[in-house]
């Protein structure tokens, strides 16, 4: 799936605005009116010589634009006839334009008055920054042909009083000037959508005639670039309708209160410096603000960017809401959260109300019919980084608004969002799952788990589970917290990532996406060198696994009961029972090992025949110093059993005593000393990437350790068990099944007990 490359382009556009600082003094120059032209615009639309336009010219004036006209400005004018202003005022119940309020006339005739002069060709594929040879030497007009379609005009509302909820004080609020949109021929093949339909969706009262040329938002254009000594003017079949901004359109309509609502959420009124050093003083006023929006299209002002100089984004960029209705966010409400244990929508957590709106908005570009019909990897992603699964037709005619920052889809019924039908669906839906959604929003993984190419298991851990874990859900700031040395302190991101990762299983695509109810089976989790247990309908995780290592362990079970809780789009979720949440293994077992005095640990034995075999130095396992391995360590009872009847290469007439402590003769060191390496396998030598288990990546196969001279190990997994045997002997080995064939894995190493000693 793609989004649009025009969206980078802007975006590169936006951040450099300084590169074009000096694009207005060469506008002024490269659309300069040719001298041997007469009479100016005014004049030109006065003679009658391509039709009445008085009842336009009386709203310039009125609007205070004669002198521009006149030629004070150069200037590009679309031109309703009288025909088309009669059948406008009637519409809007005005006998004159004399009877319209002057400030809507100034907005009216201000939306007809853009800046610059244009020629048809100009404004059929504009070029903000000009034209020049690309880098493979063709013509930039080539590129995004007709795709810079907007042009500022003189149509501005004056600033409004408006009240900060921050502070609940009341700040005046600038608005920019409106850009007009002018959809030429080029503007529709460069994206590849047939003109007629998607023009005439937004505008079903008026028709596409511009296959030679364009249309100027709703109106028809009846005759192309008549020249005046200030400019061009192009005659219109219909009055231009002044655009409103997408949020405007919404706050205007009760049918999308709720949504406003949610939107404002991201809201805030914010000062701007620039504009209050330019007009604060003019207004009487302190400060200057602007109403904008965090994580969200700043859908309540009419330009993208706040600079005026960057002139390709202001020429293209827009936004695509899909706002539901009052209705359809109540049935939603019904369906999904409710449900989920939410009692209204109030209740509902900020970050699940901010997914619901990112699967429902299209930032950076302005969206038509075909555009939301495109399949494979055409189709378009939403804000939530999933397919926008929108019927473009589905979509009532009087709700579909052209804005002047995009477009606005009123949609009376959604289905659930694509996000909420992934594995991830649950945790934005069911109330206890909030810590999980915490962790989910702050790591960073939310698009891995979306992908429709995803295969997944997920546990979902409770809010009380976290609680029992020691990690406190703090709601007022959306944070999970934990207690340290140092206080309370919010989790990392990294913590959050680890999260999500035991709590999830990644698999193969195919691979079944369902826990075993019966016999075992280990998945390998995302934290690396981490695993889930399962075994006859309960399921643990590697480190609550490795407790049993501990004599002192009170946990005599480390499974708990898992039970599915629904099946989603790219995999399946569960429950669990235990008290608390997984976590990764984060013990030392290498010095564990190596520091052994407990006759009760199930290695110790094999700590003493190390010692023996000079691998243990001070604290460190000599093995380890090559790096991540695997060992197959002997039960203390065979340990002792081999001892006894002197099976040990290079140890003679050994013992071990009441508390566990090994003598006996060292008769050959190196002997003994290789023997014990055979044991162990190192990862990196052997290009391993999977601790062994039955079904693991790990294959039957002979290993080698780092040392030399030392016999390889023969590692062989039937599907049902594990045995390893030393090259040269047909003394076969098995891991014992105390432990069901489930590994001790460590981040360093694994081991596996084995009945005998090689």
């Amino acid at each position: 799936m793609k989004t649009a490359t025009l969206l980078q382009k802007m975006l590169w556009a936006l951040c450099f605005p300084l590169l074009v600082t000096g694009c207005e003094d060469k506008m002024d120059e490269h659309y300069k009116i040719p001298d041997w032209v007469a009479g100016s615009e005014w004049e030109v639309l006065s003679s009658g010589e391509h039709g009445n336009y008085s009842i336009f010219l009386e709203g310039a004036d009125i609007a205070g634009f004669t002198n521009m006209l006149k030629g004070r400005s150069i200037m590009t004018v679309m031109a309703p006839d009288d025909e088309a202003f009669q059948t406008y005022l009637s519409e809007k119940g005005y006998a004159s334009i004399k009877d319209m309020p002057v400030e809507e006339v100034k907005k009216l005739i201000g939306f007809h008055l853009m800046d610059y002069s244009y020629t048809k060709d100009m404004l059929v594929n504009f070029r903000p920054e000009g034209t020049s040879l690309g880098e493979d030497n063709s013509q930039t007009t080539d590129l995004d042909a007709g795709l810079y379609y907007k042009h500022r005009t003189r149509s501005q509302d004056e600033p409004t009083w408006e009240t900060n909820p921050a502070t609940n004080e009341d700040v005046l609020v600038y608005h920019r000037q409106r850009f007009l949109p002018v959809f030429s021929y080029q503007y529709f093949q460069t994206r590849k959508i047939d003109a007629q339909t998607n023009y005439e969706y937004f505008y079903p009262n008026s028709t596409w005639t511009g296959a030679n040329g364009f249309n100027v938002s709703n109106a028809s254009v009846k005759e192309y670039g008549i020249i005046a000594n200030n400019g061009y003017i192009y005659t219109l079949d219909r009055v231009l309708e002044p655009l409103e901004t997408i949020y405007t359109e919404l706050e205007a309509n009760p049918d999308f209160s709720t949504y406003v609502n949610l939107y404002n959420s991201f809201g805030s009124y914010t000062v701007n410096n620039e504009l209050t050093t330019d007009y604060a003083a003019s207004y009487g006023v302190d400060e200057i603000y602007q109403h904008t929006f965090t994580n969200v299209p700043n859908i309540a002002n009419e330009w993208p960017t706040d600079s005026e100089y960057s002139f390709s984004l202001l020429c293209s960029a827009a936004y695509t809401i899909f706002a539901p209705t009052n209705e359809a966010i109540e049935d939603f409400f019904e369906r999904f959260w409710k449900p989920g244990g939410y009692n209204s929508l109030d209740e509902v957590d900020k970050v699940a109300l901010s997914e619901f709106i990112y699967n429902y908005i299209y930032a950076g570009d302005m969206l038509f019919p075909s555009d939301l019909q495109a399949t494979g990897d055409d189709a378009l992603l939403s804000s939530a980084g999933t397919p926008l699964n929108i019927d473009p037709y589905s979509v009532a005619e009087d709700r579909r608004i052209m804005c002047v920052n995009g477009a606005l889809y009123g949609l009376d019924n959604i289905d659930t969002p694509a996000s909420f039908s992934t594995v991830v669906g649950p945790i934005f839906k069911n109330k206890t799952s909030l810590s999980f959604l915490y962790a989910l929003s702050g790591s960073g993984l939310f698009s891995n788990y979306v992908s429709d190419m995803g295969n997944y298991i997920m546990v979902i851990p409770t809010t009380d589970q976290f609680s029992d874990a020691g990690i406190y859900t703090v709601t007022s700031t959306q944070e999970l917290e934990q207690d340290t040395e140092d206080g309370r302190v919010a989790l990392t991101s990294s913590q959050k990532q680890d999260i999500m990762y035991m709590h999830s299983a990644s698999l193969a695509t195919g691979e079944s996406n369902e826990l075993p109810v019966t016999g075992s089976k280990v998945y390998p989790l995302q934290k690396s060198w981490n695993y889930w247990f399962v075994k006859d309908g309960k399921m643990t995780c590697s480190a609550l696994f490795n407790l049993q290592l501990n004599p002192q362990n009170t946990v005599s079970d480390p499974f708990a009961a898992f039970h599915k809780t629904e099946t989603t789009e790219n995999g399946t979720v569960y429950s669990f029972d235990y008290n608390g949440i997984f976590t990764a293994e984060s013990g030392d077992i290498v010095r564990d090992i190596a520091i052994c005095a407990d006759k009760n640990y199930i290695y110790h034995h094999f700590t003493q025949l190390l010692k023996q075999a000079g691998l243990i130095s001070g604290e460190d396992l000599v093995p380890s110093y090559y790096g991540r391995f695997i060992t197959f360590i002997p039960t203390n009872e065979a340990i002792e059993k081999a001892v006894a009847e002197n099976r040990i290469p290079g140890f003679e007439n050994g013992s071990f005593d009441a508390d566990g402590n090994l003598t006996g003769t060292v008769t050959d060191t190196q002997a003994l000393r290789d023997y014990m390496y055979s044991y162990f396998i190192t990862l990196g030598d052997n290009g391993i990437t999977s601790y062994p288990y039955v079904g693991s990546d790990m294959k039957s196969g002979t290993y080698y350790g780092h040392a030399e001279n030392v016999k390889g190990l023969i590692y062989t997994d039937d599907g049902e068990r594990l045995s390893v045997r030393l090259e040269g002997s047909d003394h076969e080995c098995h891991v014992v099944d105390d432990y069901d064939q489930f590994p001790f894995a460590f981040e360093d190493c694994c081991f596996h007990m084995i009945d005998d000693v090689l």
